[in-house]
């Protein structure tokens, strides 16, 4: 059971971003957490609002199996793959990293590949939810979904272009949305690497430098009446 509140508020965002929340689609969930109902936009979602965007010619997140990996380029340093033509016979491989790519209507093009190892640790570093044993898990029960996303999201929000809807998806995802407008990001409040969009990081206080002391000005002299 969830907090009524919490659900209205994330379907509200969803309806707005014109995203249905419907499991078999896979592009929004209301996950629960703490009694409330976690907003989760999944990575068909981002690919979905690039696309009404404009700016993306091409874009897609797939998973990498063994194999299919061939490195970087010594040049550029941009992953290489070449991927197996028989689908049955890349079934049956094990999945070992996952990829995500755009290319701009300019023709700017961008890739991302995270081994499978990094997304685990990606996982257990930002998401406290992915510990629950609770009846729902998305990492636990969908790990290749949520590892698609998360590359899809690294990529988007450090070389993409974002659009007013997709920058309101990145600041609803995986937050609980509460009916005054504010979003609580429980599952990890201090994340920093484009896993969540939390708000603006904390300043350090500026250091006053000391005040240089200005000359004292000097008191005027006695005027001798006597020389006039």
């Amino acid at each position: 059971e969830c907090d009524a509140g919490s659900i209205l508020s994330a379907g509200l965002v969803a309806y707005t971003l014109k995203l249905p929340i419907n499991q078999s689609l896979g592009f929004a969930y209301l996950v629960p957490y703490g009694g409330k109902a976690q907003f989760s936009v999944g990575y068909k979602g981002f690919i979905q609002l690039a696309i009404r965007s404009g700016y993306y010619l091409d874009i897609d997140a797939q998973p990498v199996r063994e194999g299919e990996y061939k490195g970087r380029d010594k040049l550029t340093g941009k992953p290489t793959f070449e991927f197996i033509e028989d689908d049955d016979e890349a079934e049956k491989k094990p999945i070992i990293g996952y990829r995500a790519y755009f290319t701009l209507q300019n023709g700017f093009t961008k890739t991302v590949y995270w081994s499978k190892a990094k997304c685990e640790k990606h996982r257990d570093t930002y998401s406290k939810s992915a510990k629950s044993t609770g009846a729902t898990n998305l990492w636990r029960d969908q790990f290749d979904l949520m590892a698609l996303k998360t590359v899809l999201r690294q990529l988007i929000s450090k070389w993409g272009i974002m659009s007013v809807e997709l920058q309101t998806a990145f600041q609803k995802d995986q937050a609980i949305l509460n009916p005054d407008g504010t979003a609580e990001y429980v599952d990890n409040p201090n994340a920093d690497d484009g896993s969540i969009v939390t708000e603006e990081p904390k300043q350090e206080p500026k250091k006053e430098l000391p005040k240089k002391e200005e000359p004292k000005a000097e008191e005027p002299k006695p005027v001798n009446d006597d020389i006039f």
